[in-house]
């Protein structure tokens, strides 16, 4: 199984994601099979090492270098292919539990509920991670509705056993949020409060 190196190095890993969507066209399918060949690489359990590469490209990449990642993730986003990771079902034992993926902000909101007393996240690193996400999705056009309306359409599936209730409810807020304004943090902030006032 991979390991996450002791220092890893982000800088160098986010600027070899961007080099590989500006060399193989952001809206073309290389690109998309390339994030898919590196979220395979790392699997499961370094799927949230890939998470922040993407917030390290927002953080330190150009306009146009965020925007062909951004632009890719659109695409894989509009083929059914985003990026993901596996998760446990919520409610399952951890041995044998039914899985599903969730793509990259769905995936750190859950990682942001307490399951079993602190979460995997706390709310700090969360909004930072998620406010990086989709900072950089904003980067291409009509990015922002199309993901806040795939995050929607995951809280609004109550047969899928991945989300708990209080998840789903506040991952509709935080998709209302973020489609009705540009501030990223706000949108996020709102999950968090949601969440909060649910006892999580």
């Amino acid at each position: 199984m991979a390991e996450l190196l002791a220092q890893p190095r982000w800088a160098e890993a986010a600027q070899a994601l961007i080099s590989g969507c500006v060399d193989l066209g952001p809206r073309q399918e290389a690109a998309v099979a390339l994030m898919e060949a590196v979220c395979t690489g790392l699997g499961d359990q370094l799927y949230p090492a890939f998470l922040r590469v993407l917030a390290e490209v927002n953080g330190r990449g150009e306009f146009a270098a965020r925007s062909a990642v951004a632009q890719t993730l659109v695409q894989a986003l509009s083929q059914g292919r985003l990026p993901s990771g596996s998760r446990a079902a919520w409610g399952a034992h951890p041995a044998g539990a039914r899985r599903r993926s969730l793509g990259p902000i769905e995936y750190l909101c859950l990682a942001a509920w307490p399951r079993h007393g602190a979460a995997d996240l706390s709310p700090e690193h969360f909004q930072t991670l998620a406010s990086a996400l989709m900072e950089l999705m904003d980067c291409a056009p009509d990015a922002r509705g199309l993901y806040a309306d795939h995050l929607a359409a995951v809280a609004d599936d109550p047969l899928d056993g991945t989300l708990p209730r209080e998840v789903r409810a506040a991952l509709r807020d935080l998709a209302q949020a973020w489609r009705r304004q540009a501030d990223a943090s706000l949108a996020c902030a709102e999950f968090v409060a949601r969440l909060r006032r649910a006892g999580g």
